[in-house]
Formats: structure tokens, C-alpha cells, sequence
């Protein structure tokens, strides 16, 4: 009996000692809110990794600031480009464009000289920002420039789309089927049904354009 009794006591003992062992070893369950980091799969309807104009139409908020969004204007939003609606860089706009300006203009006269600006980003433009030709960038130019540059963004994006568009629009009816968009545009097919608001079975010009920013 008493060996019976030494015998289950090692069992239990080895038993224990496993358990401990395994709840040493099982990694520990990650947190509920993580990060505070929501990934936007249900967005990337085609599973490409990036998110297009189309598919940035689901995520109202997001399809407003797209343009703003998408530094390299090419039309889609990667993940580096989607931070930003995250918060991941707030050093950007007005504000920030003002700071920079005045961190430049070192002898606090107003204004940035070609000597100032000469290790910065505004020394290769320096000419074309200077309109008044007099060798010092103020306030008014340097938003100008901006503005300027935004435009032209704004403008190779239009006949971008334009482009893209006018070479899926197979029979020149100034709009795209099912098929035309699957053929042409795939990356649009799944959301087919979703931008056809009117559900006249075809996607014209405006409604495969982001929703305008308010």
C-alpha cells in the first residue's frame, strides 16, 4: 500500500510540475486594444495591400482627406500614407509650415535669404518661390508656392483618372459597365455595386471620384 501511495504522490507531483512548465511556456494574450491601432482590411477589398479612391469611398471621413493623404499621387493610400489619418504624423500643415519658416529665418527680420534657406528643402526652389525676384522668401510666397504645388498635384491626378478612365470606357458611352470595369479597372470590380448608388448598372465619371472634402 504504501508503495501504491509513494507512486501516485511521484505521479502527482510530475504532473504538476508539467502544468507549471506549460503555463511558463504558453505566450502571454495580447491586450485588448493594443496599440489603439485599427487596421482597415475591410477597406482593401482586393487585397492588394493598398487602399484605392473606390475602396477609400466605404470609410467616409477617410475618402475626404484622401487627396491630402496621398503624398506621392498616385492614387492609392499605402500604409505609410494611412498613418497619417491615424495621427501617426502631426507635424503637418499651416502651423507646422509657419514653425518651419521661422526656425529658417535665423536673424528674425521676417523673412528667409537665399543663405538661410540654402540647407533646407526650399534651396532648390528658392528661385521660383521668390517672385518679386529679391532674394528673400516671405509668407505670401512661401504659401503661394504651396498652393501652387497642390494644384498641380490636384491636376496630374485629373488626367490621370481621365486617362484611366477614357481607356476602360470601351464604346465611348461616357460610362463603364460590369464588364468594362472588370476588364479594364479590376481593382473597382468588387466595389461595383457599392459606387453604383443608383444602381443603373454602370459607374460613371463622378461616381468612381473620392468624396469631396467638406
Amino acid at each position: 500500500m504504501r508503495r501504491r501511495i509513494d507512486r501516485l504522490t511521484t505521479l502527482s507531483a510530475a504532473l504538476a510540475l508539467t502544468l507549471a512548465g506549460a503555463a511558463i511556456a504558453a505566450p502571454p494574450a495580447p491586450a485588448a486594444n493594443a496599440g489603439h491601432r485599427r487596421p482597415m482590411p475591410e477597406l482593401d477589398i482586393n487585397q492588394d495591400g493598398v487602399i484605392d479612391r473606390a475602396e477609400a469611398t466605404g470609410h467616409p471621413r477617410l475618402a475626404g482627406k484622401f487627396e491630402r493623404l496621398d503624398q506621392n499621387s498616385d492614387g492609392k493610400l499605402d500604409a505609410t500614407e494611412r498613418s497619417r489619418a491615424h495621427g501617426k504624423r502631426k507635424h503637418r500643415g499651416h502651423r507646422d509650415r509657419v514653425g518651419h519658416a521661422v526656425r529658417l529665418d535665423t536673424n528674425g527680420d521676417g523673412r528667409i535669404s537665399t543663405i538661410e534657406a540654402a540647407q533646407s528643402r526650399l534651396a532648390a526652389r528658392f528661385g521660383a518661390i521668390d517672385r518679386n525676384r529679391d532674394g528673400y522668401l516671405v509668407r505670401s510666397e512661401l504659401h503661394a508656392a504651396t498652393e501652387q504645388r497642390r494644384r498641380e498635384s490636384a491636376a496630374k491626378r485629373a488626367q490621370r483618372f481621365e486617362a484611366e478612365f477614357t481607356a476602360a470606357d470601351a464604346n465611348r458611352d461616357g460610362k463603364l459597365s460590369r464588364a468594362e470595369v472588370e476588364a479594364h479597372l479590376p481593382r473597382h470590380a468588387r466595389a461595383f455595386a457599392f459606387l453604383d448608388e443608383d444602381r443603373d448598372g454602370f459607374l460613371t465619371r463622378a461616381d468612381l471620384r473620392p468624396t469631396p472634402r467638406r
